[in-house]
């Protein structure tokens, strides 16, 4: 009899497993099962030839900072570096087929500055006047979890949408703007107009606000280099992360290539019973305590022996699936200029691509002086096929839209291609809803827990936050800090190419 069983090591679960220890010390009596033969989920790093090229996500949120604060735990500190801030224009979005610099102070989908709008060629005369008119557009008053894509159309226009907030979701998201819950990704929005009436006003009123407080924090505190950008990688790779804290846990303790095929109830678990873990070998694990790190269909294929119902809830939830590319070039070959961090592209352009990421431009480290690495985004909720196309044929796609798009003709000297296959959460209209009710049947079964990305957050932070709560519960065996309300999945943040994701 274990006291906790942890079933998938990606940062959810290294991260319970890391605190659980960190709490209880020697006697801390756990074990880590992971069905494949790598531990860190969709984190994944390759280092070679000077190069340093991502699988998954790149980086993470500063202002959020469970990532960052373990980091800074776990003696990376001086790993941690922020976005290059040189480039005069953080993301480009291709319209008709040319690429048009995205007005600058836009926080995500909404502006924080009015004039460089009014002077961006990407929208027209008509978007504009449309967007000046969001002042005097009321409240929402009659739903109460209204899609991403309804909210954009009813304070900015559908152009703002089509441009600008509808490719940015296919890029943080993978999904659909028009099934998005507002609610369960962006709260902030909720919040900005229900305080403010006006999504402009709140947004420039709080960007005052935050350079007013920042400007005051650095005068009594500067902060520490490498942790002013907004977002921060490693030095080495985010998979500096979950290695670090493998490091960190008992080896003995850790199972690679072991997948988890049922559960069932041992006797009664509030006097100790505990449950069965039952793995896919035939083999079987007692534990007190059970916590799934998985996403939320491998959790419902789990469960499906013991409760049937919270089953069918988990697998509401539903997934998408992602691949990235990523192509290296000599710097010699590449005629055009790769200025800021990259670009995004609208669905209305007809593409096979939903991004593109200039990563040596982006992150220092990635590339050698005489080179370029190029990150190319494929898939999701409207492209799922071209997403589960096998590593050659994807490469091929990336070289063809880039061909297409910049004109860069030459044969890379790197490529490789990382498939995600159903593994990004969509949080639809009604998510919030749906959480609660699958939390209020996992509290039936005593010694069950729910981690990772499906639930309250899919960033790097909120997966480490969860496993932090997680290890909590199960030490005071008590109930988890009050979750008041939809969590915020993201904050506005400057338009970003990626927001970071993990599970």
């Amino acid at each position: 009899m274990h006291r906790t069983v942890v079933i998938g090591a990606g940062i959810a679960g290294l991260s319970t497993a890391y605190f659980l220890q960190k709490l209880e010390g020697k006697e801390a009596d756990y074990l880590l099962l992971e069905s494949s033969g790598h531990l860190g989920g969709k984190i994944t790093t390759h280092a070679g030839d000077g190069f340093l090229v991502e699988g998954g996500p790149d980086s993470f949120l500063t202002q959020k900072r469970a990532a960052l604060d373990l980091c800074l735990e776990l003696g990376l500190g001086d790993q941690l570096i922020g976005s290059n801030q040189s480039s005069t224009a953080s993301t480009y979005v291709l319209n008709k087929g040319r690429l048009h610099p995205m007005p600058e102070g836009m926080m995500l989908m909404a502006p924080t500055m009015m004039l460089p709008v009014l002077r961006s060629r990407l929208i027209s005369w008509p978007g504009k006047l449309r967007l000046g008119l969001e002042i005097f557009v009321g409240r929402n008053t009659s739903d109460p979890d209204e899609s991403l894509g309804s909210f954009v159309r009813r304070r900015l226009g559908s152009e703002m949408l089509e441009k600008i907030a509808g490719p940015l979701m296919a890029g943080i998201h993978s999904g659909d703007p028009d099934s998005l819950s507002l609610r369960s990704t962006f709260p902030m929005f909720v919040e900005l107009e229900a305080k403010h009436r006006s999504l402009v006003l709140g947004m420039m009123r709080r960007k005052k606000a935050q350079a007013s407080a920042s400007a005051g924090a650095s005068a009594a505190k500067p902060a520490p280099a490498g942790h002013t950008s907004m977002f921060t990688t490693l030095r080495g790779g985010v998979q500096q992360l979950p290695d670090a804290l493998v490091s960190r846990l008992a080896s003995e303790r850790i199972r690679l290539n072991c997948p988890v095929h049922s559960l069932i109830r041992k006797g009664d678990p509030a006097r100790g019973g505990g449950y069965t873990v039952t793995l896919a070998s035939g083999a079987s694990v007692a534990a007190e305590n059970v916590v799934f790190a998985t996403p939320a269909y491998v959790t419902a294929e789990i469960l499906e022996r013991l409760d049937p119902v919270l089953s069918y809830n988990l697998r509401k939830i539903h997934y998408v699936s992602t691949a990235t590319v990523s192509l290296a070039f000599r710097r010699s070959e590449v005629t055009c200029a790769l200025s800021g961090f990259g670009f995004i592209v609208p669905r209305s352009e007809g593409r096979r691509i939903n991004a593109c990421s200039w990563s040596s431009n982006k992150f220092g480290h990635r590339a050698p002086a005489d080179s370029v690495l190029l990150r190319v985004f494929i898939g999701g909720v409207f492209a799922e096929d071209l997403a589960e196309q096998d590593e050659d044929a994807l490469i091929e796609v990336a070289r063809q839209e880039l061909r297409e798009i910049l004109g860069i003709t030459a044969t890379p000297i790197l490529a490789r291609a990382y498939r995600w296959r159903k593994s990004v959460p969509q949080y639809n209209i009604g998510h919030g809803v749906l959480v609660q009710e699958i939390e209020r049947e996992i509290a039936n079964h005593p010694g069950l827990y729910l981690a990772g990305a499906a639930y309250h957050g899919s960033g790097i932070p909120e997966c480490i936050q969860r496993g932090a709560e997680t290890a909590a519960k199960i030490h005071h065996g008590g109930p988890l800090p009050h979750r008041a309300g939809p969590q915020t999945a993201h904050d506005p943040s400057p338009v970003a190419l990626e927001a970071p994701s993990s599970s």
